[in-house]
């Protein structure tokens, strides 16, 4: 099977839930935490923190079925203080819940675009309450690991964005800005998120496909700054140098300084020509 950059560069969505379980772990009123992917009509379970048996292991939730399955459909959180006792869930998970000892649980939801992708589970070995104050942390572990899902499949739109486009011979003018802006993306991506690891990956991903996508030429004598090669590259997708500033947390005299460097460096004397010249040296797509 050929591989797709992103096959090889994309992190693992469940190596992101078991690192959002250790995480919860240290701070967690729960001593038994799980949680697993969903995929189709069903979700498999694949992070463990505190089990002492594999009887969680491997165990696939339907969604019609227990508590977490009922916390997929329903898109939300759902507690049973007293698992077993409990009338609103079904209990085909029974034998697997009992053999952890777990007699309360909590199952969360992690939604993606109205779209829920996994879910998290917080089991307790007593019978007791399971109140605001041990929901919230397993609550914001799930909105960050839904924001990382979130992030990495908008890293996927445009590596498939990127990879459909034909080479320069053949590319468009419409093309070659949706180039332009899946660049932008990525490299915008890659600031926000605050897991390193991930916005290394970012990068990567973005240094990648600018190789597949860069038609090969004689290599540049002109560098451009990080800064540099962002101005460029929106006044290339027809910004102008308010919305330029605007989107890159700049001011309009610090934009208007870069593009007479630019235009210096080009040995041009205007935003359009700098734009044809960059494009011709293979600086920009």
């Amino acid at each position: 099977m050929n591989e797709t950059p992103n096959d090889v560069l994309r992190p693992s969505d469940e190596d992101a839930l078991r690192a959002e379980l250790r995480a919860l772990s240290a701070g967690s009123a729960f001593p038994v935490l799980f949680g697993g992917a969903v995929s189709g009509g069903s979700m498999l379970l694949t992070g463990f923190a505190g089990t002492r048996t594999r009887m969680l292991r491997g165990l696939t939730i339907d969604f019609r079925c227990g508590l977490g399955g009922r916390a997929v459909a329903e898109q939300r959180p759902e507690a049973a203080p007293d698992y077993f006792a409990s009338d609103h869930i079904t209990h085909d998970y029974d034998v697997q819940v009992a053999g952890e000892g777990i007699e309360s649980l909590l199952a969360v939801p992690v939604v993606v675009r109205g779209v829920t992708r996994a879910a998290l589970y917080g089991g307790l070995r007593v019978r007791r309450p399971i109140g605001d104050v041990m929901i919230g942390p397993v609550l914001r572990a799930s909105s960050r690991l839904a924001r990382e899902i979130e992030i990495r499949d908008e890293v996927d739109r445009r590596v498939e964005i990127l990879t459909a486009v034909p080479p320069r011979a053949g590319r468009s003018t419409t093309e070659s800005e949706r180039i332009t802006e899946s660049y932008l993306a990525l490299r915008d991506l890659a600031a926000r998120v605050d897991d390193e690891v991930l916005a290394a990956q970012l990068r990567e991903v973005e240094d990648t496909l600018r190789t597949l996508t860069t038609p090969a030429v004689e290599p540049s004598s002109i560098t451009l700054s990080p800064r540099e090669f962002d101005v460029l590259s929106h006044v290339a997708l027809g910004c102008r140098n308010v919305e330029i500033a605007d989107r890159l947390s700049l001011s309009v005299e610090t934009v208007k300084t870069y593009m007479r460097n630019l235009m210096a460096k080009l040995d041009v004397n205007s935003r359009q020509a700098a734009v044809v010249a960059a494009r011709r040296s293979g600086l920009i797509p």
